[in-house]
């Protein structure tokens, strides 16, 4: 399901209504929620304006990466270690900059 919600992505933010058609043709298509279907239809049928972005769409596909576990929080670096699996928070070093030294 992931694979075929990044082509629908990909087909509606390049526009590409033949790929958007055969997409909601697909078996997978007829299974997305109700505002999904009628964002790509709309997409599809340039009904939209070029600059939209199908939101709908890509909010569905960053929820269902979530749930199969193919996305991780960027702050969280997992580290193998005999056999597993341990967690760390990253933190982001800046340099410290002292307003009167400028």
């Amino acid at each position: 399901m992931l694979a075929f919600l990044d082509s629908l992505c990909g087909a509606l933010i390049a526009r590409d209504t033949d790929r958007i058609r055969l997409q909601l043709a697909h078996p997978l298509g007829h299974a997305l929620p109700r505002s999904v279907r009628e964002e790509a239809i709309a997409i599809a049928n340039g009904q939209r304006r070029a600059f939209v972005a199908p939101l709908h769409t890509l909010r569905l596909y960053h929820q269902t990466a979530h749930l199969l576990g193919a996305r991780v929080d960027p702050a969280i670096r997992s580290h193998a270690g005999n056999g597993t699996h341990a967690s760390e928070l990253r933190q982001m070093e800046l340099p410290l900059v002292h307003a009167g030294s400028r």
